[in-house]
């Protein structure tokens, strides 16, 4: 079951699973540019655009909870003090590791990065931005050793 929001209008449906990307990566990077759907009341099946659309919400039941409230359990916690990342270089080599929550990644020419992998070789990266073509936010992560032995030699 979908529901599609746009500006001024809704939209609710079922969409086929088979239908979808079975590359998801793909999907964040390009984004969706429709969705095929049967409607919910009149059980017409089209393509519908997603060029003007809110979001895209998939849904337990169309009746929705207008009384339900949000649990909103993060909001006593500390930040975490690190993202899990996903990059990929200008030659197509992709690698995926843990950085600083902090502004330096997107300021600096580039930033230090401890890799996810904790049996690989490597056990600190520094990448040039200048040589990424992708830079995906994965997750949150706590602070890595490696990470605060860069910092503190910095």
């Amino acid at each position: 079951m979908i529901v599609i929001r746009g500006e001024d209008y809704t939209i609710k449906g079922y969409a086929d699973r088979s239908q979808w990307p079975s590359d998801m990566d793909d999907v964040h990077a390009r984004g969706l540019s429709s969705i095929r759907l049967k409607h919910f009341q009149s059980g017409v099946v089209e393509d519908v655009s997603l060029d003007n659309v809110k979001a895209v919400f998939f849904v337990k039941d169309f009746s929705g909870q207008t009384s339900h409230v949000d649990l909103l359990f993060h909001d006593r916690l500390p930040p975490m003090e690190c993202l899990w990342i996903r990059i990929r270089f200008d030659d197509g080599e992709t690698v995926e590791g843990i950085i600083h929550n902090a502004l330096d990644y997107i300021v600096g020419p580039g930033f230090f990065m401890a890799p996810a992998d904790p049996i690989g070789n490597n056990w600190l990266i520094y990448v040039s931005k200048s040589k990424l073509t992708g830079f995906e936010i994965l997750g949150l992560r706590p602070r890595v050793k490696s990470l605060h032995r860069a910092k503190s030699a910095s």
